[in-house]
């Protein structure tokens, strides 16, 4: 990522909407706090949860965290 690159520009563009909804529902956590945490460095399910809380309820939006890990950092 350049230094004028925002995070949200390495998602294709399906993946930004509604930015400021609960992916996680558990825990009331919005996708774009999630964006920010893979951001920052988390490059793992486990490294989101610690950051954000998310996934951390009843898991039913890992697939979702996992694919946003995907796309942003690539195949981990």
């Amino acid at each position: 990522m350049t230094s004028n690159e925002k995070p949200i520009e390495k998602l294709p563009e399906i993946l930004t909407r509604d930015l400021n909804a609960n992916l996680c529902v558990c825990n009331e956590v919005i996708k774009i706090d999630i964006i920010n945490a893979i951001a920052n460095g988390a490059m793992s399910i486990e490294e989101v949860r610690r950051q954000t809380y998310a996934t951390d309820g009843n898991g039913c939006c890992k697939h979702d965290v996992g694919r946003l890990i995907e796309c942003y950092w690539g195949k981990v």
